[in-house]
């Protein structure tokens, strides 16, 4: 991504998030940014502002390494975090049927199956 091209609003904090998830491992700040940012694009700075974001909406945590070194690690895994986020949306929602609905006609044959057998039917 150049310069001149905007992100979408979160696209920093999904970026940072999923690599801490691929990674299985608390990373220091300078593994993310290596991570993230292959060509050096995104500072330090901006990686540690993200990082502070994902801790105050409680998403990752941070811990005191060797030194005064900080390791960043997730709180929950990815397939906690979708749940909780599908949660949220159909809380939210007037009509929670009609939206399962619609994801269920979205939803792959071989996902429909899965999902049956986890819902016991």
């Amino acid at each position: 991504m150049n310069k001149k091209q905007k992100r979408q609003p979160g696209e920093l904090e999904a970026l940072v998030l999923g690599c801490l998830w691929d990674a299985k491992k608390p990373m220091s700040s300078q593994e993310v940014q290596a991570a993230v940012s292959k060509q050096g694009e995104l500072a330090l700075t901006t990686v540690l502002t993200v990082l502070s974001r994902l801790e105050d909406k409680g998403l990752i945590s941070r811990r005191v390494d060797a030194g005064r070194s900080l390791l960043f690690t997730e709180v929950e895994s990815r397939e906690e975090h979708t749940a909780k986020v599908m949660l949220n949306l159909i809380e939210e929602e007037s009509n929670p049927a009609l939206a399962f609905s619609f994801f269920a006609k979205g939803l792959t044959k071989a996902q429909r199956t899965s999902l049956k057998k986890i819902l016991g039917e």
